[in-house]
């Protein structure tokens, strides 16, 4: 990253690399609408300031997981042994050529049954945790698939004021949750500002954060326009909460992180007993990201459970109307896009120099570089995580593995 003051800096690394959701406790909804005139209070604009001034930036951001507090568990069960074939070839010498270009902490690369390749850098190792930002965000989509095949949700063609009744006579109340989805909303970014009053800053950092969200603007109508947005995933965890009557990490573990048999992992609260950041966030291993990856690539299955529904996995990793490279809080690497955009007005770009080899990947997008791509029809699954850069190919390091396996 260029040279820039602590404040433009860390406000590049959210805005443009993070893409960080926070979330709110459902049940604290209308004590914190009570508090709509007085927000945000000098307290909460001191809160933003001290965070701010803390933030240990990009390069260090993804590996210092311990800056931010407070943090909630999320219990798994460490029970999904993962079968370890490594392989030693130019092939695989090719990609540490390229990770360590990139200043990659913590590789993993599944195929065919079992791990092939997997190496950390420094002082990383297979148990480290990573905060990995918008990779949180399929979890998000995923967890309301879970939700919808308990039958908690009736449709994603729903608005939103169906399950969050107190937004019936607002803008938001009527937006449906597939809008939500697929970044089609209508909900915008705040308009940037150094003053920690503003939205953008109590939404990333504060502790008020259905009030946060209230303030981000909507510009258009639903379905018209492709614009990733976090307001949209918080929407949905709201969603998740409020219709399942659980925290959203309980409900994380419960169904999700116990099954696939993953380490315990930590979510960021916007304060003590409060809530759960949905778009970021979500502290986990590099391996525990393959266990999410390997669902993905096994239609929702773990072992012999249905964790969700194949058809919401379909759904899911389907083309959406506005965006052909985007599904259900998910990135697609077809058709080819040589310059992925996050929508109209932001202005970074995600480079992939050449088309992906196999038309059918999918992939978890998170702070420049971090990913999880799932390529179904070669039966594989790639985890990298590293520092983050504008400088990313998409398509150079997965190319590369599946060239050589076919």
């Amino acid at each position: 990253m260029n040279r820039c003051d602590r404040h433009s800096c860390v406000a590049t690394y959210f805005a443009l690399l993070c893409s960080i959701l926070l979330s709110v406790n459902a049940a604290s909804a209308h004590d914190q609408e009570s508090f709509q005139d007085l927000w945000p209070s000098e307290e909460q604009r001191k809160l933003v300031s001290d965070r701010r001034a803390t933030f240990p930036g990009a390069p260090g951001f993804v590996t210092d997981v311990d800056w931010y507090e407070p943090l909630e568990l999320v219990p798994g069960s460490n029970t999904r042994a993962l079968n370890i074939e490594l392989e030693d070839n130019v092939t695989i010498d090719a990609a540490y050529d390229v990770l360590i270009r990139h200043d990659t902490y913590a590789f993993v690369y599944w195929r065919d049954g079992a791990i092939r390749a997997e190496r950390y850098w420094g002082t990383v190792t297979d148990t480290t945790r990573f905060d990995t930002a918008s990779m949180h965000k399929t979890v998000v989509a995923l967890m309301l698939g879970v939700a919808s095949d308990q039958g908690l949700i009736d449709s994603v063609d729903d608005n939103l004021a169906k399950y969050l009744p107190e937004l019936a006579n607002k803008p938001q109340g009527s937006i449906p949750l597939k809008a939500l989805l697929e970044m089609a909303s209508g909900i915008r970014t705040p308009a940037f500002s150094d003053d920690p009053a503003n939205p953008y800053w109590q939404f990333y950092l504060g502790n008020d954060l259905w009030q946060a969200a209230s303030h981000w603007p909507i510009k258009t109508k639903p379905f018209e326009e492709f614009y990733y947005a976090n307001a949209n995933t918080q929407y949905l965890q709201w969603v998740i909460e409020r219709t399942s009557g659980m925290r959203y990490t309980d409900f994380l573990s419960k169904y999700l992180w116990v099954p696939i048999g993953a380490n315990t992992a930590r979510l960021w609260l916007d304060r003590e007993g409060g809530s759960s950041r949905a778009s970021c966030c979500l502290q986990a291993s590099a391996r525990d990201w393959l266990r999410f990856g390997l669902l993905l690539l096994q239609n929702g299955q773990s072992g012999s459970q249905q964790v969700v529904s194949q058809e919401w996995i379909e759904a899911m990793s389907a083309p959406s109307k506005n965006n052909p490279n985007y599904g259900w809080q998910i990135w697609r690497g077809s058709p080819h896009n040589p310059h992925r955009s996050y929508g109209s007005g932001i202005p970074v770009t995600i480079p992939a120099k050449r088309p992906f080899l196999n038309e059918d990947t999918i992939y978890l997008d998170g702070s420049g570089g971090q990913r999880v791509y799932v390529i179904p029809s070669a039966n594989t699954v790639i985890v990298r995580i590293g520092k983050p850069t504008f400088e990313w190919d998409d398509s150079e390091l997965p190319n590369l593995l599946v060239r050589a396996a076919q």
